[in-house]
């Protein structure tokens, strides 16, 4: 399967099992999920773009603020993924918070060394790290490494969000920050 063709069913993860893990236990929770690997962007490096994209607007029950994360996505298919892979995930983190590096491993073994290779790189730069071994099984897909918080510029930030989201998803994110100020 092509790295392209996964897109569509990694999102389909996104929005079913990964983005309600990210919600508050109590609060509210708006996740918006897009495919960006296609879209625009100043810059034009191999490694400036993530995949797909997961935006989380939310807000504690009792918070007085509203935040927002963006979670990048590097997709990498079967017998595509190397420490490379992890750089470049990495890259992503100048544009949004959270990198993660999602792998159609059909044979997890940590034992393997690109699996622990992959595995030690993800956790010392804190990339993420989803491996899944059925692309249409949401129950397939594994957390092995956790994503740590970076911290973009606002500017890079923005610039992510304008020029990598679709038009109508920008409106849907603008209608939800304009509702909730």
């Amino acid at each position: 399967m092509l790295e392209k063709d996964l897109y569509p069913l990694v999102q389909v993860y996104l929005n079913i099992a990964f983005s309600p893990r990210l919600g508050p236990m109590f609060g509210d929770f708006r996740p918006l999920s897009a495919v960006t690997a296609n879209s625009g962007g100043n810059t034009t490096g191999v490694w400036s773009k993530p995949d797909l994209c997961l935006v989380a607007l939310w807000r504690q029950k009792y918070g007085l603020h509203w935040h927002l994360d963006v979670h990048g996505f590097e997709v990498k298919p079967l017998g595509k993924c190397s420490t490379q892979s992890v750089y470049e995930a990495l890259n992503h983190t100048s544009l949004v918070h959270y990198s993660h590096l999602m792998w159609h491993c059909s044979d997890w073994d940590e034992r393997d060394q690109t699996c622990h290779s992959v595995l030690e790189a993800c956790s010392r730069f804190g990339v993420g790290l989803i491996t899944f071994s059925d692309p249409g099984d949401v129950r397939s897909y594994e957390i092995r490494v956790p994503a740590h918080k970076h911290a973009p510029t606002p500017d890079a930030l923005d610039e992510f969000l304008e020029t990598r989201l679709e038009a109508s998803d920008r409106k849907q994110l603008q209608s939800w920050i304009q509702e909730l100020q």
